[in-house]
């Protein structure tokens, strides 16, 4: 649903026969990858892509052969994190659409650099801001079919944040599309909206919405039956026919060979979900712990966290709590693993596009020598001067960066301690005895409602909230509560609880979209007071709220 690309009626009229014909037609194989990239087809829209690229290297054609050869690269593989063949491809393409002004080309890329985010990385915040730099390229070219498009692309990932402001984006490129009669953004953006339509129960318009996707597929051929299916049982299963629900997800696993790999994963997902809803906990977890091996087989994480927090919760459903603090700690290691890959990323991004500018410098250099030699010293001289002044930049923020990576490590070491006492301990209880495992089993069960309520019901939050309460809230008595803390952590019951507030703190001074004030931050995560929030921040991080913003804005 997030793919987007710019479709010729010669295209669609373009068969393999006509490229052999035209081996050389640069125009033609541009079109030819553009048609087989929108049609699925990634082995010849690689195929002509290389080939468009190798012709605009030997005819030195780069505003046109070159460009395109590796857009067309780079967007074969945007949902690929096995290396960064897809980011280099597509910086490169960057590079020379700012070169030559093609807004066009530019908006195609920034759209793939946001698939880039969402798919390879599961990066939804990185995401967004490409979506809307492709939304002003689109804008300024006055191409409404794409701006439809890119308006479903960003409707997309802030449902994938559950945040519900993102129907108006869907809305509008239905209504975009409504006016210019354009299918393809028509068929994508009406889907979105029923999905917001079926998230927030409204099931009417939802019923409307599908339907008309459904009419739309099997007339003009757009989705795959998969993704058809999954709306069709996610309607059913909101309405409480279980037995139709449960007959669309078995259509859809069917159709699995022509379904992308994120829709598999969303179709395991909602399936378990119906699973679980159905008392059928344990066919649930079977689900889930296939669906993460699909998850890890495809190299595709964009929906990794909502099966560990669904897994989470079948465990728990289950009895089987130590599999669900296992399961929760997973996902909170995932979540701090996917902070600091953006950290460590940015600074990769940062490489590649320093060594591409580098080597587009060199080739302005070469044209600039043939053109004028009497130029060449001051030329090279402005090059060096360029290469040494970016070099300075690059270690300059590196040494701020790595304040933040420090940090970000002792977090990760600590976890990894308190995970190693805690097996340590798991191991001695067992060696004990059985009055030992029934100890163990107790401190487990206790840990795993306290981590519950923290994760989902967020009781940090609260400034009131004491050692005391907590055991009341959790049946126990306030003495046996801060020792299985302190047992199971190494840590205080405050200390603990300031670590859940710092870690929300971090959630939300990281969405520079929204811009709270420290202070409100701070009021939100349940710190009764501004200096007690600094001295925690800069405790647990190695910087203050403000300084780590800072070096978000940086990156």
């Amino acid at each position: 649903m997030l793919w987007i690309l710019s479709l010729s009626a010669v295209a669609d009229t373009l068969s393999v026969r006509d490229t052999e014909v035209l081996p050389a037609d640069k125009e033609r194989l541009r079109e030819a990858a553009f048609h087989y990239l929108y049609h699925g087809n990634t082995a010849l829209a690689r195929k002509y892509g290389q080939r468009l690229l190798e012709l605009g290297e030997l005819q030195n054609d780069r505003a046109c052969g070159q460009l395109y050869g590796h857009l067309i690269l780079g967007l074969v593989n945007t949902e690929s994190r096995l290396s960064t063949e897809g980011y280099t491809h597509l910086e490169t393409a960057r590079a020379l659409a700012t070169q030559y002004h093609n807004h066009e080309a530019l908006m195609l890329i920034l759209n793939g650099f946001g698939n880039y985010a969402m798919f390879a990385y599961d990066d939804i915040y990185t995401a967004i801001s490409y979506y809307f730099q492709a939304l002003d390229e689109a804008k300024y070219t006055g191409n409404r079919r794409q701006y439809a498009m890119i308006l479903s692309n960003i409707s997309g990932a802030y449902f994938m944040r559950n945040d519900f402001s993102g129907l108006v984006y869907a809305e509008e490129a239905v209504d975009i599309a409504h006016k210019i009669k354009e299918p393809i953004p028509l068929f994508y953006g009406t889907m979105n909206t029923a999905l917001y339509y079926l998230a927030s129960d409204s099931l009417r318009p939802a019923r409307m919405a599908i339907e008309a996707v459904c009419q739309m597929h099997t007339t003009q051929g757009f989705g795959t039956k998969s993704d058809i299916c999954l709306l069709q049982a996610m309607l059913y299963a909101k309405y409480g026919e279980t037995d139709k629900a449960y007959g669309f997800y078995s259509q859809a696993m069917e159709n699995f060979p022509t379904a992308s790999a994120s829709t598999i994963t969303i179709v395991y997902l909602e399936y378990a979900r119906l699973l679980r809803a159905d008392n059928r906990v344990k066919n649930a977890i079977k689900v889930l712990e296939y669906a993460l091996g699909h998850v890890d087989d495809s190299g595709m994480p964009i929906h990794k966290r909502r099966l560990l927090k669904e897994l989470a919760l079948c465990y728990r459903e289950a009895g089987q709590t130590g599999k669900a603090l296992e399961c929760t700690l997973e996902y909170m290691g995932y979540q701090d693993r996917l902070f600091d890959e953006v950290r460590e990323r940015a600074t990769q991004e940062a490489r590649i596009k320093h060594d591409i500018y580098s080597r587009e410098q060199q080739i302005s250099e070469q044209q600039l020598v043939i053109l004028n030699n009497r130029y060449r010293t001051v030329v090279l001289t402005c090059i060096l001067a360029a290469v040494f002044v970016a070099l300075g930049l690059i270690c300059f923020f590196y040494r701020k960066k790595i304040q933040l990576y420090n940090a970000i490590v002792s977090q990760n070491r600590e976890c990894l301690h308190r995970e190693k006492m805690l097996l340590a301990q798991m191991d001695k209880m067992r060696q004990d005895g059985q009055a030992s495992v029934a100890l163990t089993n107790k401190l487990n069960d206790l840990m795993s409602r306290f981590t519950t309520l923290m994760i989902e019901e967020q009781l940090f939050t609260d400034p009131s909230l004491t050692v005391g309460s907590m055991a009341d809230r959790l049946g126990t008595n306030r003495t046996y509560l801060s020792k299985a803390i302190n047992e199971t952590t190494g840590k205080s019951f405050t200390q603990l609880v300031n670590e859940y507030r710092i870690r929300q703190a971090i959630v939300e001074i990281s969405d520079l979209a929204a811009n709270k004030p420290l202070k409100q931050i701070a009021a939100e995560v349940g710190f009764s007071s501004l200096s007690t929030f600094y001295t925690c921040f800069q405790s647990g991080t190695g910087m203050t709220p403000a300084c780590y913003r800072s070096q978000l804005k940086g990156m």
